[in-house]
């Protein structure tokens, strides 16, 4: 059993909810049964589609990207376009704007909120099968977790990737799925007698993984296409035939997250609403961890996050706020104890329908547990 002299620094859990930007919140795009890439032809357009992705999208961008580079490129190979339409400004169309560039296409990117307002730029950035379902997808998973992963590797600190270890106190399954799917991708887990904080005594476990700041991935992304002559339009669309009026390429790849429930009148698509408390960066803090909730600590800020909201609502909580900081800083000691209430992703309600989701058979209709509060 580790010593408490060889415990790792402990957080600093000061958090004022009614600073600036101290709670944030954003939409998760969850899609019952798996993510959708497919491409389809509709109005004599050729569109691929590319969301659905949970709280994976950040994970799983470059890899989705290249798939969508693939289909595009059988495309152009017989009909010669030049040109390509990517909707959404988050991280699934900057990463496949990235990757249609790479084919020689002119692209426009077309918005109704520019990058810094999107979800993909409010998430933690924990590299993970977070909240995204992908029945009968292994294979093609396999390929782009390899691919994004190695991408992200490549980038490194220039794209706002860190290496990371990560400590939990319980199998966290949104790693253990990629040990499954990719094995040899990322480093075995550790099992440990005790984790190695103040205040702990409990076993836990350790992982390897990726820390992707998404303010500076998706900063660094936005320069780079502004760079290669990739165009930014804002533009709202109200449906399908506003997209075809409004869009004039004839290559469309839709990557609209939560907004394909509207315009694609995707039914499967369902909004998992997440707060996230802004604590102060703390240089000293160079691990992920998991007991309760989530804190990645990061070079902006320490970020703790972990609930589950059945909502659209994207206005922050600062009471939801309060409960994940208290939530983690009771584990070491620094906060009164706290049941952890229902809507928190590690609550076994919670942990119960998502294992029952990942035993369903992909057709099999879902609604997800809403806030009981």
């Amino acid at each position: 059993m580790p010593s408490e002299d060889a415990d790792l620094p402990t957080p600093d859990f000061t958090f004022d909810a009614d600073a600036s930007g101290a709670c944030v919140a954003g939409i998760r795009p969850y899609r019952c049964g798996s993510y959708r890439l497919e491409a389809e032809t509709a109005a004599g357009r050729f569109v691929v589609h590319n969301y659905g992705h949970g709280g994976a999208g950040i994970t799983l961008s470059w890899g989705c990207a290249a798939k969508v580079q693939d289909l595009v490129r059988a495309r152009i190979a017989a009909s010669h376009e030049t040109e390509a339409a990517v909707l959404g400004s988050g991280v699934m169309g900057l990463t496949a704007a990235t990757r249609l560039l790479d084919l020689g296409l002119t692209v426009t990117i077309y918005a109704d909120r520019m990058f810094a307002d999107t979800t993909s730029h409010k998430a933690g950035g924990q590299w993970a099968l977070s909240l995204v379902e992908y029945q009968g997808k292994d294979s093609e998973l396999k390929d782009i977790l390899t691919t994004s992963y190695e991408t992200f590797k490549r980038g490194g600190q220039d794209f706002g990737v860190y290496e990371r270890p990560n400590f939990a106190s319980k199998k966290t399954h949104n790693l253990e799925e990629i040990l499954r799917i990719a094995p040899g991708l990322i480093p075995r887990r550790q099992d440990l007698s005790r984790m190695p904080f103040h205040g702990h005594h409990n076993p836990g476990h350790l992982y390897q993984t990726l820390l992707v700041e998404p303010p500076a991935f998706l900063k660094r992304l936005v320069d780079d296409l502004n760079a290669r002559g990739a165009r930014f339009v804002q533009q709202n669309f109200d449906d399908q035939t506003h997209v075809f009026s409004r869009v004039t390429q004839k290559i469309i790849v839709n990557c609209t997250g939560y907004g394909a429930k509207k315009l694609w009148k995707d039914k499967a698509m369902h909004p998992i609403r997440g707060d996230l408390a802004m604590l102060r960066h703390q240089p000293n803090l160079q691990y992920l961890y998991s007991q309760g909730g989530y804190m990645f600590p990061r070079t902006d800020h320490v970020v703790i996050g972990g609930n589950f909201d059945c909502t659209d609502n994207e206005q922050p909580s600062k009471a939801e706020c309060k409960k994940l900081v208290r939530a983690i800083a009771m584990n070491f000691g620094l906060a009164p104890p706290m049941a952890i209430p229902e809507n928190f992703i590690q609550h076994p309600r919670i942990t119960e329908w998502l294992r029952q989701r990942r035993l369903a058979p992909a057709d099999t209709p879902c609604d997800p547990p809403c806030n009981p509060v």
